[in-house]
């Protein structure tokens, strides 16, 4: 490794704050492009995680992509394109980041050394994730995953600011070989299933030549019930011989589980409504379990590592190229955004082409290809990540919109509260505890519910910030880590000695 730092790359983050920033955040440490960038991203999570929230299930999905291609289905293809991965790619850039500002503040309010301080901060983090997925009862929770990875990418910190770019590069062609992985052991089980396939054509091309031979032997017709007993007693003892192993069996029934998992179940929604609508909160907590366990170990074992892990050392070396600072030129932003959001959005549009081929005929798909649908996912959400950054980087740089950013801005200094917020709100309103709309509104209804549940993020972002220096999750989580009292209205902050906020949240 080589010990550089921003500092080293000619990055530092006081000079981050400059140039892009509001004037308000001038005497700050927090850098205001990225907490544009974090509201963003944080918003544009709820497009996809509404899904979830609201019953919108993969299964209903597959109705949409296998049944008439109507308004339904062009709107579900142009959300997976352009909002699927990405944002939560773009959140996962942002925290990347946040961690070379953590660790390269000079003034943290603590006697402990800066890395005792990190890593405290990522351990509270994994159990406000864990609340968050087990208490609050959100599956899809992104905190438990960001503070793992934080610990596991922690040793790389000091990387030139090329090597991460490298290791950002690295990480996300693994990705795509765990894509071909999970691929592989499909057409594994295909190959079995086709080899036992085979094995009963065979006894069904027996069966027939024996029914032949004693039609004619016999020459009688087939509706005499002494000839028709005499040929089912005949082949019953040849059926004896000609059964499939428990192997075999095993091999057939692998297949057809996985073709019927991709097939369109009206009794699987009508269990998910049933128990995500009851009243009580234990039995959608008993239903809601087995996924939160899966989705915070299984599947950050098996691709959030990668996944996530891409994007973060993927955002410590934009910090280290200076992205988010003025510094930074317009012309690179633009040879960057739009060559890498062309690029994204085909390969987006590829994986959603064939992924309807693979749920209409998954057999055939695996006979004609030799790659699966999401083979370049890990590319797609990586160029549509950076792209999407650069593109509103170069919006930053223009002050038509600037009290867009501002408004932006205030929800991504309180992103974790925010966070939170989103949760309770999505849980309380669609959950059977709450209000019970659980599988109840449309696609397109979904979407007009994340309007309004983000007018009242802003609105409540806004309104807070007017009277305190961070939101009450940020606070709660700063006092935890520094053990130690923060400032939280800004009346009292003006009394004291200006301590400036941490860069993320």
């Amino acid at each position: 490794m080589t010990s550089t730092s921003p500092g080293s790359s000619g990055v530092t983050p006081g000079s981050l704050v400059t140039g892009i920033a509001s004037p308000e955040e001038g005497k700050s440490s927090r850098v205001f492009s990225l907490d544009v960038l974090r509201g963003i991203a944080l918003l544009g999570i709820l497009i996809i995680s509404i899904w979830e929230f609201g019953g919108f299930t993969p299964n209903k999905q597959v109705f949409f992509r296998t049944g008439t291609h109507g308004g339904n289905y062009n709107l579900l293809s142009f959300v997976s394109i352009v909002f699927e991965g990405k944002m939560r790619a773009l959140f996962a850039l942002i925290f990347g980041a946040s961690i070379i500002l953590f660790i390269s503040k000079k003034d943290h309010p603590s006697s402990l050394s800066v890395s005792d301080l990190y890593i405290r901060r990522q351990l509270w983090l994994m159990l406000f994730g864990i609340f968050n997925a087990i208490i609050l009862l959100w599956p899809g929770d992104l905190l438990f995953h960001l503070a793992v990875l934080g610990i596991l990418l922690f040793p790389f910190w000091r990387m030139s600011r090329k090597g991460l770019l490298i290791a950002a590069m690295i990480t996300t062609l693994i990705y795509c070989g765990k894509q071909y992985w999970n691929y592989a052991d499909d057409r594994k089980v295909y190959k079995k299933f086709s080899a036992v396939a085979a094995v009963e054509k065979k006894f069904a091309v027996a069966d027939t030549v024996v029914k032949l031979k004693i039609d004619s032997l016999l020459k009688v017709k087939n509706n005499d019930p002494f000839s028709n007993k005499l040929i089912d007693d005949t082949l019953l003892k040849r059926h004896k011989n000609d059964t499939l192993t428990k192997e075999q069996a095993k091999d057939k029934q692998a297949w057809e589980g996985m073709v019927k998992g991709l097939k369109y179940d009206s009794t699987t929604d009508k269990t998910a409504s049933k128990a995500m609508r009851s009243n009580n909160y234990a039995k959608v907590w008993d239903y809601l379990l087995w996924r939160s366990q899966n989705k915070e170990s299984y599947w950050l074992y098996r691709t959030g590592i990668w996944d996530i892990g891409s994007m973060m050392f993927l955002g410590m070396a934009l910090l280290g190229f200076g992205f988010f600072s003025s510094s930074f030129p317009f012309k690179k932003y633009l040879l960057i955004a739009i060559p890498c959001i062309i690029a994204g959005l085909l390969l987006a549009w590829f994986r959603n082409h064939y992924q309807d081929i693979k749920l209409a005929d998954y057999a055939k798909y695996i006979d004609k290809n030799i790659i699966p649908f999401n083979q370049f996912f890990p590319i797609e959400r990586f160029l549509l990540a950076i792209g999407y950054a650069s593109l509103i980087m170069v919006l930053l740089r223009t002050t038509i919109f600037s009290w867009l950013w501002r408004i932006l801005a205030t929800v991504g200094r309180m992103a974790f509260t925010n966070y939170f917020l989103q949760t309770i709100l999505c849980t309380v309103f669609f959950y059977g505890y709450g209000m019970g709309y659980y599988g109840r509104p449309s696609q397109l209804q979904l979407y007009g519910i994340v309007l309004e549940l983000w007018l009242i993020q802003i609105v409540f972002s806004v309104l807070w910030l007017r009277y305190f220096t961070m939101g009450p999750a940020e606070w709660l989580w700063r006092y935890l880590v520094y053990n130690k009292k923060l400032p939280f209205r800004k009346k009292d902050a003006e009394t004291t000695i200006a301590e400036p906020a941490p860069a993320t949240t």
